[in-house]
């Protein structure tokens, strides 16, 4: 039996706006597009920026978050940030040209991650210190764009990697806007549809740019699907998903947080209930 507390407590942190009675995905979608649409254009009128500046890796989350922007009528910068000889150049042209970002620009990281990686390579490793490392200089291009062309930067963080906390803590979650973190990877997919992604681009596996043989992409495109249920309470749901869904959400609750300060207690609330 799935513990619909916990499941509705989950959805509700993560911000997932409800699908109405009777709306199919495709509607549902279609809703999203105009809400984060309007998110995305009153943020930066808010704080005075033309647009944003936003990672574009080839994959569907940044080609809609980079779509929505220029739906917006506003600035794109769109920087193509690849680590090595990258395999998925092709499909970062092609949503280039479907995009049509105001300025495009490629820098290699690779040297400066690598000079990041020999300078402690004294520590031991661990199985994402390269991929957080390839995120965070990645945060470091983006900010610096958008200093020079008065932008924001969007991320492309989907509910999916949030839930489970498949994101780089001040890397690719951080961001001035992450507008798709209320929408699940699904509806994505959905909206990239709408928005004419190649086929190439929607059938594209996760990776977040980070890891380039990830010999579990498969599985985590499963899992992926079966949070995407979980979150929308689905009636679809294999519960037997559900205490890794559940311990993945709680293990990374710190990496949805800003840092602690004295008045915070969401981090005691959690000591307390291990």
């Amino acid at each position: 039996m799935i513990d619909r507390y916990k499941q509705n407590k989950i959805s509700s942190e993560i911000g997932i706006p409800m699908p109405r009675r009777g709306e199919s995905d495709r509607d549902y979608a279609y809703r999203m597009i105009e809400e984060v649409t309007e998110l995305l254009k009153n943020y930066a009128e808010c704080t005075g920026k033309k647009g944003y500046v936003c990672h574009i890796t080839g994959g569907v989350d940044s080609f809609v978050a980079s779509m929505l922007i220029k739906r917006a009528g506003l600035f794109l910068a769109s920087l193509s940030l690849p680590y090595g000889k990258k395999t998925d150049m092709v499909d970062v042209e092609m949503a280039r040209n479907i995009i049509q970002p105001d300025v495009f620009k490629v820098h290699d990281i690779t040297k400066t991650v690598d000079e990041c990686i020999e300078l402690l390579k004294d520590l031991p490793p661990t199985k994402v210190h390269i991929g957080n490392t390839k995120a965070r200089i990645r945060m470091t291009v983006l900010y610096r764009v958008a200093e020079v062309y008065d932008l924001l930067v969007a991320g492309s963080v989907n509910a999916t990697e949030l839930t489970m906390g498949m994101i780089t803590k001040h890397g690719d979650y951080a961001a001035d806007i992450q507008p798709l973190a209320g929408i699940t990877k699904g509806i994505i997919y959905e909206m990239a549809k709408i928005f004419g992604a190649p086929q190439s681009i929607i059938n594209k596996l996760p990776t977040a740019g980070l890891w380039d043989n990830m010999s579990n992409r498969e599985e985590v495109s499963t899992l992926n699907h079966q949070v995407c249920l979980y979150l929308r309470g689905d009636a679809n749901f294999q519960e037997d998903f559900e205490s890794k869904i559940v311990g993945l959400n709680e293990k990374s609750q710190h990496k949805r947080h800003l840092p602690v300060t004295e008045k915070d207690s969401w981090w005691v609330r959690r000591k307390q209930i291990l």
